[in-house]
């Protein structure tokens, strides 16, 4: 049990795994905290194309 410990713990083979996941979550914060700034104007444009889609949707 000690021996598989220690290999758990010196192993390499989940790093990739684990900077891909930390890599996708500050792609995932980036582009929250960019919509929510809405510094491009992109709220508005959203708002308005579901809204377009909600009225085709309605007739």
């Amino acid at each position: 049990m000690k021996a598989l410990l220690i290999e758990f713990v010196r192993g390499e083979s989940g790093e990739d795994l684990i900077e891909y996941g930390l890599l996708a979550a500050f792609v995932a914060a980036v582009a929250t905290a960019v919509i929510i700034a809405d510094p491009l104007g992109i709220k508005g444009s959203l708002i308005n194309a579901f809204q377009k889609a909600r009225t085709a949707l309605d007739t």
